[in-house]
């Protein structure tokens, strides 16, 4: 069944944040910079989440350090998932405690102090509002971002916020939900049936009665979330795109070689970076001291090869700014119709050694994606496990994929690993998921199945799981003192 836990480190697999410390000069377009990570749910609780009736809830939910979510179902996620205290959770809690201090601590001019007076009918330009203690709102609040798409607004107020039934918010003149904050000292009640746009940042509660729209993010500091019968709408949700995806493991020879597939999905075509590291991998034993790289069409056919990258390609490569740092490894950039790929990683003169195979996007702005990574490989002890690594941004939704472990189903190998297991870690190292064999929880074999893509055999193992933008390593590992062949696999799913 699948574990999950916040604690788990993994400190006894050296280099095992390869993908993160390959990624320095890599950027990655970060979309949440007010909120953080918290930036990622549409409602975030500390103490409960509490749901009553059909609500919908475009964004993710949860709550920490509390631990309780109720009232899913009936209620509905979309674009997100349930996180109750496990690692994205915690860190979104972390990051909206300093945004809150943050937005607190922002300097409102004084004739910007609306202390005593109804928010409704009022039109505010972008700044910073305040109000010395309480706030309310009583018909339509219109912020005019005067026709700058980067106008923020910030209402400070001291104790609560109350709207009344009657309420609404309208934005006007380009004004944009994701940059309406109002920073609230004690908690918020938005009234029934009322129309809310922004971001509310409570110390303490928010509570949405009956009816209640909100386009914007609900979010506690210290206390609870409470919901009945709403719609709320996370802003700006964008897709995010796989940007990465990578597999480290131990490359020999002959069937034992590293082999990576990708696939390239879309109507256009993809301009990608395939690389083959070795030696530059760090605190790793015993890398692969001179990787060579083949790059393959769907039919096997040999589209490009490369031993040391800079024996051709090199300018290009500089320029994609993801040059391998040791002049032994390889690397080939290549614009790739969709359709299915295959990358080999060698070790020159069939030498052996721990190595890297990876692809990046390098045109995240075409109408196509980097789909999924298939690798196949060896799966030994230590350093030696099959550790597959991905990267989701240039966009903010959370989406959803299933991680595959492989062995026994392999055909046509000699050794294929009998009782693979696999493990799901986000970038700071932190156990999210795991799973021995598919089967064992029915819940989550329903969830597996409905993939249309479970694995063949009832040894292998599987995890569907929806992920805020970011990055992640999926570990291949034995169940047994055997070793043998398998393949990781990263779908994403839509």
């Amino acid at each position: 069944m699948n574990n999950r836990t916040t604690s788990f480190r993994l400190g006894l697999v050296p280099g095992l944040f390869f993908t993160f410390a390959a990624l320095a000069t890599f950027s990655v377009q970060a979309t949440a910079q007010s909120l953080g990570s918290a930036e990622d749910f549409a409602v975030l609780g500390a103490s409960t989440v509490t749901n009553t009736g059909a609500s919908n809830i475009s964004g993710s939910v949860g709550v920490s350090p509390g631990t309780a979510i109720t009232g899913f179902p009936p209620g509905i996620i979309t674009n997100g998932g349930l996180h109750a205290a496990d690692g994205p959770a915690t860190r979104a809690h972390a990051d909206f405690a300093d945004a809150y201090n943050a937005f607190a601590g922002l300097a409102s001019p004084p004739a910007n102090n609306m202390s005593g007076v109804d928010l409704g009918g009022k039109t505010l330009t972008p700044g910073v509002y305040r109000f010395d203690t309480s706030a309310t709102s009583g018909g339509a609040l219109t912020f005019d971002a005067q026709n700058d798409p980067n106008a923020r607004f910030v209402v400070q107020i001291g104790t609560t916020l109350i709207t009344s039934s009657s309420s609404s918010v309208v934005l006007i003149n380009g004004a944009n939900a994701r940059n309406i904050y109002f920073q609230v000292g004690t908690s918020a009640t938005l009234g029934a049936g009322s129309s809310f746009i922004g971001n509310i940042l409570a110390y303490a509660s928010v509570t949405t009665v009956s009816g209640t729209t909100v386009t914007g993010r609900l979010l506690a500091l210290t206390g609870a979330v409470t919901l009945d019968t709403n719609n709320v709408s996370s802003p700006g949700l964008s897709p995010a795109q796989l940007l990465n995806i990578s597999t480290r493991l131990r490359v020999e020879t002959g069937e034992k070689v590293a082999i990576g597939g990708f696939i390239i999905t879309g109507d256009a075509p993809k301009k990608v970076i395939v690389r083959a590291i070795g030696p530059s991998l760090s605190g790793v034993d015993a890398t692969l001291a001179d990787p060579t790289l083949e790059l393959r069409g769907a039919n096997g056919s040999l589209i490009t090869t490369n031993d040391n990258w800079k024996d051709n390609q090199q300018i290009e490569i500089q320029n994609s700014t993801l040059a391998p740092s040791d002049e032994r490894e390889s690397a080939i950039v290549a614009t790739l119709p969709p359709g299915a790929y295959t990358a080999i990683v060698a070790g020159k003169d069939a030498a052996s050694g721990v190595g890297l195979v990876e692809m990046y996007d390098l045109d995240t702005g075409s109408n196509s994606q980097l789909a999924n990574i298939s690798t196949r490989g060896v799966v030994e002890n230590g350093s030696d496990v099959m550790i597959g690594g991905f990267i989701f941004g240039n966009g903010t939704a959370s989406e959803k994929v299933i991680i595959r472990a492989i062995g026994p189903s392999l055909t046509g190998i000699a050794n294929a690993l009998a009782d693979p297991t696999v493990q799901l870690h986000d970038r700071d190292g932190t156990l999210l998921l795991s799973n021995d064999n598919w089967k064992d929880n029915s819940t989550e074999a329903a969830e597996i199945r409905a993939t249309g893509i479970p694995p063949q055999n009832d040894l292998e193992s599987a995890i569907v799981a929806t992920l805020a933008p970011g990055a992640y390593t999926a570990l291949v590992r034995r169940k047994s003192n055997s070793t043998g062949i398998a393949l990781v696999e990263v779908y994403h799913l839509r």
